[in-house]
């Protein structure tokens, strides 16, 4: 039996699924996992490394989003410096950022590529004995010589029934926010066949293809089993699924609505995408008891969101599939993308136009984040607007590392904070020009504040109390100061 040490981010809203998955995946098969939260503050590292040694593990497991990868290599660093045992790193931005491959400038010893459910036991079980020279599957390690050995790509996991459900208590135990949150986070299946630029999911789909379906669901019993377990351990009045596409797969929507409202019959709250609404899938939402859904638009130009980011959506196609939404007495929400690679003043107007014709009881808004390796951050790249050595973004809450020229550059900010209101107020709208020019402070303010209030109103109802309002918004007001 080994023992793996998780470090994760303490500032979240929702807990991280991907870690409670692995954990799960880790303690099937007879080891032992842990958790140790970390704080972007040098400060908490000689913590962290008294935690660590406290903890005793065998390996150390890095898990982290692209715009706090230099805090992790830091930390990495520093936990190198007092605690000699491998440590491991994974997730999206992991599997396509090269950098982190470059061992012999890097605190990690190897870096987990895809899906790692099966092979960081593998990696786990083997790991010693290899001396770290023989190739384990899904990894790129540090080989002796201070290069790096491949791992052959394992085929994607299918059925997903075959894995354990999430280890939530490894997370709960350390986190009483989470642990007594009314509205938890689950997934249904895993995989996005869409190859929209921004995202990692091309990147994904073209890296795993040949290796099996990109689009898999956990049978509907065996998730609503999951769910009702959760529901028997902890409370649970709401409920968000995470799904990239919940609505994909129409034959396991209908099942779902059939056997959800008697099993489960919580409101929660899904993700879909317009091309894929129809008044028969609309109505299996309503059914099985979705109170709201969120739509990505991201641009409400219809050439840059096709040709650059390919959404491949038309206007009429995101208007149509927001009134379909609206018909069967579902609240929409809108996911909208600010300061994108050529976009210009006038195109992020169209999208503001966009989302007030859709009627959203919903609206965010974040600027734009190029993730490492994704097609769209290269063609910002090779237009000048990134650096060509750029490796990291910055948090997409107040600033953009983008070369935008400058009357983007000081246009963006103060729309991004004021976009949910002019989207959904009319009158701030009218008055949005002169809002604009309130100092960028204030502007922070109204930015922050608006989106707990917002939320509120468009999240699952459920029965929080003044002081579970409170711990709501500490917590994401720690978020979006990092």
């Amino acid at each position: 039996m080994k023992k793996i040490t998780f470090i994760i981010s303490e500032a979240r809203l929702h807990e991280q699924l991907s870690i409670m998955a692995l954990s799960a995946s880790l303690k099937n098969a007879g080891h032992e996992t842990s958790l140790v939260f970390f704080q972007n503050d040098p400060l908490n590292r000689d913590r962290i490394v008294k935690e660590i040694k406290k903890e005793n593990p065998d390996f150390i497991a890095f898990s982290f989003m692209s715009c706090v990868k230099e805090h992790y290599v830091e930390l990495g660093r520093y936990i190198k410096q007092h605690i000699n045992i491998p440590i491991i790193i994974g997730g999206p931005a992991a599997t396509f950022d090269s950098d982190l491959c470059n061992f012999n400038d890097s605190p990690f010893d190897a870096v987990c590529i895809g899906e790692g459910d099966i092979s960081i036991v593998d990696f786990v079980n083997n790991y010693s004995s290899s001396g770290n020279s023989i190739a384990l599957h899904n990894f790129v390690m540090r080989s002796r010589s201070g290069g790096q050995v491949r791992g052959e790509l394992l085929d994607l996991i299918d059925p997903l029934d075959q894995l354990p459900f999430p280890d939530r208590k490894i997370i709960y135990d350390k986190d009483d926010f989470l642990r007594n949150s009314k509205i938890k986070m689950f997934m249904s299946g895993r995989g996005c066949p869409y190859q929209c630029t921004y995202c990692f999911n091309h990147k994904y789909n073209s890296m795993y293809r040949g290796k099996g379906h990109i689009v898999r669901h956990k049978s509907v019993d065996y998730f609503l089993e999951e769910i009702r377990q959760i529901k028997k351990e902890y409370p649970l009045e709401g409920i968000i699924f995470e799904d990239d596409i919940f609505i994909i797969n129409k034959e396991w929507l209908a099942e779902f609505a059939e056997k959800y409202p008697v099993k489960i019959g919580l409101p929660y709250m899904c993700y879909v995408r317009p091309n894929l609404v129809t008044e028969e899938i609309a109505r299996l939402l309503k059914i099985s008891g979705c109170y709201s859904v969120r739509v990505a638009i991201e641009c409400g130009n219809e050439s840059l969101r096709n040709k650059i980011l390919r959404r491949n959506l038309s206007d009429e196609q995101i208007l149509k599939s927001c009134q379909i939404l609206h018909d069967a007495g579902l609240k929409v929400g809108t996911i909208n993308i600010l300061g994108l690679p050529t976009e210009t003043i006038e195109n992020m107007q169209e999208t503001l136009n966009l989302n007030r014709a859709c009627k959203p009881e919903h609206v965010s808004a974040n600027l734009f984040m190029p993730l490492p390796g994704v097609d769209l951050t290269n063609y910002a790249i090779e237009k000048g607007l990134l650096d060509e050595n750029f490796t990291s973004p910055k948090s997409s809450h107040h600033a953009s590392e983008m070369k935008y020229p400058d009357d983007v550059k000081s246009f963006l900010y103060p729309f991004k904070a004021l976009f949910p209101l002019m989207a959904q107020k009319k009158n701030i709208g009218i008055i949005g020009p002169l809002l604009m020019k309130l100092p960028r402070p204030i502007l922070k303010i109204i930015d922050s504040c608006y989106r707990p209030y917002s939320n509120s109103r468009f999240y699952p109802r459920v029965s929080f109390s003044i002081l579970d309002k409170w711990r709501a918004l500490r917590r994401y007001l720690a978020i979006i100061s990092r």
